[in-house]
């Protein structure tokens, strides 16, 4: 069994993982440091400068640091193999990759949903709540994690007509001498047809923080809060309710169809209709019945998640305003609230800001 840094084998049960308390803290500060906003390359960069081997030397070595260590430097793509894997939440996975041809040795990922999972193997280093938490930093920041300037808000800024990913790039003023300012564009605008952008982003940036801890101090005032919660949910229901009369009008239609399909057997077998007609119509029927029920099934789906975004809403009397205090109280943003906060922030070609929260309701403009 591949050693995880963090865990080594157990001495008598096979395939067990235990935890190596000499390397447990290296696990638990990359995790820390990443969930409070330091960018990937930062991490790399501590754990270097500290003398601390990768997992390859500690292995080959023995040592967590040396303070003679010319080799076994920390990367990039270590640090987010270890961000993103299960096995530090007590998980372990298997079937990750498959072989795609023996011939060229051509080896493929499996979707997540195919790789076989068994929870709760081995004891846990990090708890599950801060490794989601870190999987929603990583996922809005992208797959590529490696960036020299992590701003706060990159991964969040999205165009609002083409819907991809604003960039932000340094532009420095050919006649000036000072530093190279970062500003936010849609790159590339010119291809797909979209419009060009060009905003400050330390501007823009101070100025929706300004509007996120507005709307959050409205949102701690608990009855303007729950007003606007139960308007969300009677929303929600009267979509559902909507949804389930579409199905029960889909239900008609295919009992009907069945009934019709049943008289023309009758009249098939009574010699009524030709068979050769019968199969011609009976075919039209059961085509139209086919496409019935997959209009039923995307409206089962439909409501299936609409139920479980009133669900979700829930944690609005816990969780939520639990965020939104402490959110409201830091003196300096934190990555980990806003990624938590927002789930995107839309710019559009006249430089109108439209920010979508993970919680219900209001999206803002």
């Amino acid at each position: 069994m591949f050693q995880h840094i963090g865990y080594k084998k157990h001495p008598s049960i096979k395939n067990k993982l235990i935890i190596d308390e000499q390397v447990r803290y290296n696990v638990e500060k990359i995790f820390d440091m990443y969930i409070n906003g330091y960018g990937s390359v930062e991490i790399v960069n501590y754990l270097n400068n500290n003398k601390y081997l990768s997992p390859t030397g500690y292995r080959k070595t023995g040592f967590v640091q040396d303070k003679n260590k010319t080799c076994y430097d920390w990367n990039e793509v270590t640090l987010c193999n270890i961000l993103k894997n299960e096995v530090y939440i007590g998980n372990t996975v298997q079937n990750k990759k498959s072989v795609v041809s023996y011939k060229v040795k051509k080896i493929k990922t499996v979707e997540k949903e195919n790789q076989i999972r068994v929870n709760n193997t081995h004891e846990a280093i990090i708890d599950k709540d801060i490794f989601e938490k870190v999987q929603c930093i990583i996922e809005k920041r992208g797959t590529n994690i490696k960036s020299k300037y992590d701003y706060l808000l990159r991964g969040l800024l999205y165009c609002h007509h083409c819907k991809r990913k604003l960039q932000i790039v340094l532009k420095k003023n050919s006649k000036s001498t000072t530093k190279p300012i970062p500003y936010i564009t849609c790159s590339d605008h010119k291809k797909r047809g979209c419009y060009p952008l060009s905003i400050n982003y330390k501007k823009f940036e101070s100025h929706i923080i300004g509007i996120i801890k507005e709307i959050c101090s409205t949102y701690a005032n608990k009855e303007i809060f729950y007003s606007i919660y139960e308007k969300c949910q009677n929303k929600a229901f009267d979509i559902q309710g909507k949804y389930k009369k579409e199905i029960e009008q889909i239900g008609k239609a295919i009992l009907n169809i069945n009934n019709n399909l049943d008289k023309m057997y009758m009249d098939k077998l009574q010699g009524i209709i030709l068979e050769e007609d019968y199969i011609r119509v009976s075919h039209k029927f059961d085509s139209e019945r086919t496409k019935l029920n997959n209009q039923k099934k995307v409206l089962e789906e439909k409501i299936s998640k609409a139920e479980e975004k009133v669900s979700c809403e829930h944690i609005a009397d816990t969780e939520f305003n639990e965020l939104i205090e402490k959110f409201l109280k830091l003196e300096q943003i934190n990555k980990m609230y806003i990624y938590r906060l927002i789930n995107r922030i839309e710019i559009d070609k006249e430089k109108n800001v439209y920010i979508f929260f993970n919680f219900s309701e209001p999206n803002s403009l």
